[in-house]
């Protein structure tokens, strides 16, 4: 049978290998990490069948060490290493593997090793089961199990039965620690008796009260001796039960006293005229009433005799049968109310006559507690405190319903956290929950008695501001949220801060209803971002328009990914002085079945705020190196690749894993794989030069896309593992006959040369430009003077036709 199988192995070419031969087998490869930190981490989770452990493995964790903690976690472990000594196999049996193959090992090997481990570890949690299974039946039945073996002098206890006899005996004996003195002298002999000649005993015994644990009480014993064959006993085997429990009941099964003392309701037993005979000492605490003082008396002179309307008698005549239960509230002694359920009910005798009444009572305080908490947490946030969406439609509805009373105005003011889900993916939830709490309390020092501050969930807030009179007061009530929110916080040793931008709606003037004016705030939030962030806007109907352009984009970008409705362009890149084809730019484009085409200047914004980027340039990737390892099996061998990065994927943090992935899985050359970063990126990137240098370690280029729009620091540039950078198309479009765009273009050209950077202009649509460009030292260039962005198709034929030759 197959299995689900972790494979832990840091040499990512041997793990994809063995993930394919795992999987060609039809077993499920849940994981593959390279280290045993993460195998120790995410084993517990995952709960594999079988790990395929390697010995040695990056980090301080070696495989020995970490399959010896997942055995803790019933993981069981098969060691795959290239390592056989003699003391790697000591130190490896100590971890009890289920198996230990040596690298290289074959593929029938493999496999015939992996299914009996299976099979070993499917046998083991049978076995587990089973004795889950007696466990829980022993729990379940509140049993004891024990067992003295005679030759061992070995007593052992299992399931209830410490519990029930409140400690282990050494030994079956008389002994102090035996446990025949455990049990009451006078049951003592008949039970030794029948072990002795090996009879089996079942009986009820009483158990001797120990000094130093005070218990006592009954037990059901059921016990077996077995002897040798000279007649020497070789052990003995019990079972026991607690049932001091019943015995208590079958002798005061009939004692109303039991009843009384043992509930915490108040309980009085009435006689057939309604006067009580009898209360327990709850109804005493309850009421205040002593007993002495209620005998002989009725309920309702006692505890309803200002309210009529709560007769029990006319109640129960009501219910029509022998019970009737209700919420009544009773007067105490000492005339306080208490906010009860009653229930009262009929005690017949054999014969079916009415023999007495009893009246049970149960404060329902705790309960109006308990509801009021409820209700509580219906209408609040239950990390921040602050209230909900429940209360933000009740609040906003009712003071719409003022303001239509008495002509004011009502503001929403959308906040949403700039830069919250990086340190939320970064550094975990728990310190993106307290972040957020902290930003509550920020958002409630700012606002008025009057005002209310709501979490909608996430990052996102919202404040209800009742009776506006000028739109001023709102704007200066978003400075100071955007103030107090950007203001640097500690949390786990770290300072962090984090910005937001702030949407402001005002009904009756940008909306007539709860919806509409929840809406126009959250147009005007994006309003807000989209002019830099960390700043205010109040609502327009442009908003609007945009933030429905931006829903319909994201809902369409989900459909598309779904559908395979994205596809990629390719831009041929040649050198300037002979047209040569040197390689392609990836560009990503949108078929969109009703509007046509749609530009990635058009969605590719809106997928880096709702987060669909991730895969969209993941899949961008792939299929990219996928296809010109297809042209390079062609004949274009030394084909390049450009492909473009987002900002969004860069602050992923694990990027360069991803780029080591696609080139491993397609078998794209990654010395002809060229990513393209605008220099907007690398500044919004804290890490960028560690990640850089990451990817550059994988053997990748980098260029440095739109340059000159991004206002770089050359200092900053310089120390970046830069190899290409390429000129912005805004400062081609006008050559030569732009002065300023002329001197910029020759300024980056030089700078280019000084740097010992590779260079390339894109943009380039006359022969005029190309002339100019080509004057100045720029050797490569992209552009419609050139060719268009071409179909898969099309660059099939024109790799054909063109032999790699000019292109003109």
């Amino acid at each position: 049978m197959n299995g689900r199988i972790m494979i832990v192995e840091d040499e990512r070419i041997v793990a994809l290998d063995l993930r394919q031969t795992l999987e060609s087998f039809g077993h499920e490869v849940v994981m593959v990490a390279s280290s045993g930190e993460r195998a120790v981490a995410e084993g517990p989770v995952l709960k594999p069948d079988l790990v395929l452990m390697d010995i040695h493995l990056d980090g301080p964790m070696d495989g020995t060490q970490a399959a010896s903690i997942l055995q803790q976690h019933n993981i069981p472990v098969l060691f795959l290493t290239a390592f056989a000594g003699q003391s790697m196999l000591d130190q490896a049996e100590l971890s009890s593997p289920y198996g230990y193959l040596v690298k290289p090992v074959e593929t029938r090997a493999l496999q015939a090793t992996v299914r009996m481990a299976l099979a070993r570890r499917r046998a083991e949690r049978e076995i587990e089961k089973g004795e889950e299974r007696l466990r829980l039946a022993m729990d379940v039945a509140g049993l004891g199990v024990w067992e003295w073996d005679a030759a061992a002098a070995s007593f052992v206890g299992e399931g209830q039965f410490e519990s029930i006899i409140g400690h282990t005996p050494t030994s079956l004996d008389n002994a102090d620690s035996g446990f025949l003195s455990r049990i009451d002298p006078a049951y003592r002999p008949a039970i030794a008796d029948a072990l002795t000649r090996g009879e089996a005993v079942r009986t009820t015994v009483k158990l001797q009260t120990l000094p130093d644990s005070g218990r006592n009480g009954w037990v059901d014993f059921h016990a077996r001796a077995f002897a040798r064959p000279n007649g020497d006993l070789d052990r003995a085997i019990g079972v026991i039960r607690d049932v001091t429990a019943q015995r208590e009941q079958e002798e005061h099964l009939r004692q109303a006293a039991v009843v009384f003392t043992s509930t915490g309701e108040g309980m009085a037993i009435l006689d057939t005229q309604w006067r009580i005979i009898s209360v327990n000492p709850a109804f005493v605490t309850l009421t205040g009433f002593g007993e002495q003082e209620v005998l002989g008396r009725t309920p309702d002179e006692l505890l309803y005799a200002r309210r009529h309307d709560d007769n029990l008698i006319a109640k129960l005549g009501q219910s029509g049968g022998d019970y009737w239960s209700g919420e009544v509230a009773c007067i105490c002694k000492d005339g306080s109310m208490l906010a009860t359920w009653q229930h009262l009910c009929v005690v017949r005798d054999t014969q079916g006559q009415i023999g007495n009444y009893v009246l049970a009572i149960s404060d329902t305080g705790a309960l109006r507690r308990a509801e009021a908490q409820i209700n509580h947490l219906a209408f609040h946030d239950t990390l921040t405190g602050l209230g909900n969406r429940n209360m933000l439609e009740d609040t906003i509805e009712k003071e719409i319903e003022r303001a239509d009373q008495n002509g004011s105005r009502v503001a929403v003011l959308f906040i949403d956290l700039d830069g919250f889900k990086l340190i939320n993916d970064t550094m975990g939830h728990a310190t993106g929950d307290q972040l957020l709490s902290m930003v509550a309390q920020r958002i409630s020092r700012v606002l008025r008695r009057t005002d209310t501050a709501i979490r909608l969930g996430g990052d996102e807030f919202l404040v209800v501001v009742p009776e506006v009179t000028r739109f001023e007061d709102c704007a200066s009530l978003a400075e100071k949220l955007l103030c107090e929110i950007r203001a640097a916080v500690e949390l786990d040793h770290e300072r962090f801060s984090v910005s937001a931008s702030i949407g402001i709606a005002v009904y009756p003037d940008n909306a007539g209803d709860f919806s509409s004016l929840i809406q126009a705030a959250d147009s005007a939030m994006y309003g807000a971002k989209e002019r830099g962030r960390n700043r205010f806007a109040f609502y327009s109907s442009d908003m609007a328009e945009r933030a429905l352009e931006r829903l319909h984009i994201e809902q369409g970008l989900l459909r598309a990914i779904a559908n395979d409705q994205l596809m990629l362009q390719y831009q041929p890149v040649v050198r300037l002085d002979d047209g040569q084809l040197i390689g392609f730019e990836a560009l990503i484009r949108w078929d969109e079945p009703t509007h046509g085409r749609i530009g990635p200047d058009r969605f590719i914004p809106v997928a880096e705020e709702c987060g669909l980027i991730d895969y969209i340039g993941s899949w961008v990737l792939h299929t990219a190196c996928t296809q010109a390892q297809a042209w390079i099996h062609q004949g274009f061998v030394d084909l390049r690749l450009a492909v473009n990065v987002s900002a969004r994927q860069m602050n992923a943090g694990d990027f360069d894993v991803t780029v080591s992935d696609a080139l491993a899985l397609t078998g794209f050359p990654a010395a002809q794989l060229e990513l393209e970063i605008t220099e907007s990126t690398l500044q919004a990137v804290d890490h960028s030069r560690q990640l850089l240098g990451r990817l550059k370690a994988l053997g990748v280029r980098i260029s440095i896309d739109d340059f000159g729009t991004g206002f770089s620091s050359l200092s900053r540039l310089k120390h970046l593992p830069i190899d290409r950078i390429k000129i912005d198309r805004s400062f081609v479009q006008d050559l030569p006959g732009d002065g300023n765009d002329a001197a910029i273009t020759e300024a980056i050209i030089a700078m280019a040369g000084s740097l010992g950077l590779g260079l390339i202009a894109e943009g380039v649509e006359t022969p005029a430009q190309q002339q100019f460009l080509l004057a100045r030292g720029c050797t490569e260039a992209q552009g419609f003077l050139f060719s268009r962005p071409l179909d898969v198709a099309d660059v099939d034929a024109l790799i054909v036709s063109t032999a790699r030759g000019r292109l003109s």
